[in-house]
């Protein structure tokens, strides 16, 4: 960790999370100044993608080289956090997911819908017109000998009886608002990659629409398609992900709920400390040579001096109260 700032961060992605990944970058840089590097570890099912794009803002602004550790899920907006890195590693357990915006379902409480769900039926309703259109036109044309232009005009009648009910439940509204929520994900994942420049040509269009469902696994082949920079961990990421990865999946780490940012630097200075304070406690070299022997100016209790001390008659054949050096005894 000498060369790396390593932060660890468990949980939803959110405004607070942001904060105080922010307020663990400003402490670090105010105490111990910020190296260039950054090892940035995730665990993550997801959550608000305007604090994903502010945290691999956070990380591009103050490092130079950003490297995402996935210990475990790092779905949604932990995707778009990955698009900030310069280098994904991943491990076996390690996944990410498509860039899929979730919308609150006005009629359910708590309840979440894929900004993709309209979009794909409508591709499923402009199939099934298409087909449905050639299968009446041919059946009608060779089956009752009728003319090509009367046999479309039957056709089109026909599909447009089939479909119109089915298009008649899109709302517009609604519409305008998936389309402006995929377009969130696409303007963050560009400005986020063109500092990174780690997505292959085509990948962000895919992370966004090319996958069937919101918790799809991209593990670390499938990321290799998307990704130009994507290991396996090592050295100082495999203990990393060997670490944090055994405490997840033993529960000890949660990947969802309340955020939580910790700094796991290791510095120097540490050790410096630790060993100023164990000198402290023992002493220095000299001192430890001298302990359990007299003070070379000042006779021992019990031995004989230069000058003896004076009894007090009247106790006599007792032991003096008060030591030849002049100090109290201890209790």
């Amino acid at each position: 960790m000498e060369n790396h700032d390593v932060y660890i961060y468990t949980g939803d992605i959110h405004r607070d999370g942001y904060q105080d990944l922010t307020n663990a970058i400003k402490e670090r840089k105010a105490q111990h100044g910020l190296r260039k590097d950054v090892i940035f570890c995730v665990a993550t099912y997801g959550g608000d993608p305007n604090a994903g794009y502010r945290i691999g803002r956070a990380l591009q602004h103050n490092y130079d080289k950003v490297t995402l550790l996935v210990v475990g899920p790092c779905k949604s907006a932990g995707t778009l956090i990955a698009i900030a890195a310069d280098k994904l590693v991943i491990g076996d357990m390690g996944e990410l997911g498509p860039l899929d915006i979730q919308l609150k379902k006005n009629d359910e409480i708590g309840e979440m819908s894929s900004g993709l769900a309209i979009m794909t039926a409508l591709d499923a309703l402009k199939d099934r017109s298409i087909s449905a259109f050639n299968s009446h036109l041919v059946k009608i044309r060779y089956e009752n000998q009728i003319s090509t232009k009367m046999s479309a005009d039957i056709a089109t009648r026909l599909t447009e009886a089939l479909v119109s009910p089915m298009a008649a439940q899109i709302d517009p509204i609604k519409l305008g608002e998936h389309q402006r929520a995929m377009s969130i994900a696409f303007t963050y994942g560009q400005r986020l990659t063109a500092k990174s420049n780690i997505l292959k040509e085509g990948a962000l269009g895919k992370l966004i629409a090319s996958y069937p469902s919101h918790g799809f696994v991209i593990d670390r082949k499938e990321a290799k398609e998307l990704f130009k920079c994507v290991q396996s961990p090592s050295g100082l990421t495999e203990a990393l992900y060997a670490l944090f990865c055994d405490k997840i999946h033993d529960g000890d780490i949660a990947t969802y709920g309340k955020p939580k940012v910790v700094d796991f630097t290791h510095d120097p200075d540490e050790n410096e400390e630790d060993t100023d304070a164990k000198e402290s406690a023992t002493g220095d070299g000299d001192t430890q040579q001298n302990v359990g022997k007299p003070d070379p100016g000042k006779p021992r209790s019990g031995k004989k001096s230069g000058t003896r001390p004076k009894r007090d008659k009247a106790t006599a054949g007792a032991l003096p109260v008060q030591q030849p050096d002049g100090q109290q005894p201890e209790a």
